[in-house]
């Protein structure tokens, strides 16, 4: 067998995350090329999964972890609504949290920025990413909630290797290292 090896439940959990990942995050802008002599426009930023594509994969995906989990259609629910709860709050502070994050850059860049406002620059990024991270940890919890004991220890294994980091340990998204 090669030094690096993927079950089939990990290849469909993989496969999965990649498809996700996709629709979640919108892939990617067109940049058409201009004829000369025409003044520039901004590339419109064009979805490489339509609308109809995210919603087949999100099923799919629900579908299996039903499966895998043992889950009822009553917490199917109440999890996707959690979650979709907690992506609607998390749109405005990610583009605050983004707008923080250029304004440190932009203060780091500058060779004669005051210390005192990058300092304040850096403060307002560390409370925006406590304050996300606060949100990501009740949603968590909520969703703990929503699972029994035996479901929560599948969750687990099934997001065994795929966090942060996971690449460099030789885990990440079920790959592991003989």
């Amino acid at each position: 067998m090669s030094r690096t090896h993927l079950t089939r439940h990990q290849g469909w959990f993989m496969a999965g995350a990649l498809l996700l990942a996709l629709a979640a995050g919108g892939a990617g802008t067109a940049l058409g090329q201009q004829a000369p002599g025409t003044p520039a426009r901004p590339p419109q930023r064009q979805h490489l999964l339509t609308p109809e594509d995210r919603a087949a994969i999100a099923q799919i995906y629900w579908h299996r972890m039903q499966e895998r989990l043992r889950l009822t259609d009553q917490q199917v629910s109440d999890i996707r609504g959690i979650l979709q709860a907690r992506r609607d709050a998390a749109r405005a502070d990610i583009q605050t949290l983004f707008a923080a994050r250029r304004e440190l850059r932009n203060l780091l860049q500058q060779p004669n920025s005051d210390p005192a406002a990058i300092q304040s620059a850096a403060g307002q990024v560390k409370q925006l990413q406590d304050k996300m991270l606060d949100q990501r940890l009740q949603t968590q919890l909520a969703i703990r909630s929503k699972l029994t004991p035996d479901q929560l220890a599948q969750w687990g294994e099934l997001h065994k290797g795929t966090g942060r980091g996971a690449w460099r340990r030789g885990g990440g998204f079920g790959w592991r290292r003989s």
